[in-house]
């Protein structure tokens, strides 16, 4: 299960990418269509918007899928491993709780707009509103496993409520530890080499 879960996540960090590519590529030729020829693509920046918008959303799902949501771990890493259960439970039940109440208001605004379309495009609003929908339950779902798994692996508590860093900061600590003497094209390879997993 966890195989194609990862699947579908890199599945899900590569369609991030290819809309993050598109929206930049089409705020690129606007500007350099408005810069040159003095004209622009009106349709381009109201895709550009839609497109930052869908990246955001989604990559907030991938972002919990990596516990790499901003979050300070300083206090709760320092607490006995009861609290840090009862803390770490708490924090997935808010955000369960406050992804029913994104579902419910994305619920309303696609209800409220199923005849609505953007003025460019015409790309139905209820459409770009159900976004909300598929992130808030994404969101809602992984933050309750988190705590059957928290449940279930009480020993691991500690690491699990580790807010995860990026993979330059760790072989920047190492570096910076003496652990290891890098180069700087030792640190561009290992960077990559890390990027890749």
């Amino acid at each position: 299960m966890d195989k194609i879960a990862d699947k579908l996540f890199k599945g899900i960090d590569y369609f991030t990418g290819i809309l993050t590519g598109l929206m930049v590529l089409f705020v690129f030729l606007n500007v350099v269509l408005r810069t040159f020829f003095n004209s622009g693509l009106t349709w381009s920046e109201e895709l550009a918007r839609y497109l930052f918008v869908f990246v955001t959303y989604i990559g907030a799902i991938s972002a919990m899928r990596a516990n790499a949501h901003l979050g300070v771990d300083t206090l709760i890493s320092r607490m006995k491993p009861q609290i840090q259960m009862v803390m770490y439970v708490a924090s997935q039940l808010i955000i369960t709780a406050l992804m029913v109440i994104l579902i419910q208001g994305s619920l309303k605004m696609v209800a409220q707009n199923t005849q609505s379309r953007t003025a460019a495009l015409g790309i139905p609003y209820a459409f770009l509103y159900a976004v909300g929908i598929l992130t808030g339950a994404a969101i809602a779902i992984m933050a309750i496993l988190n705590i059957v798994h928290a449940l279930k692996n009480p020993s691991k508590i500690s690491e699990i409520v580790t807010m995860s860093t990026s993979d330059d900061d760790e072989i920047a600590s190492d570096a910076k530890d003496g652990l290891e003497e890098l180069s700087d094209e030792e640190y561009a390879r290992r960077l990559r080499e890390e990027g890749g997993k």
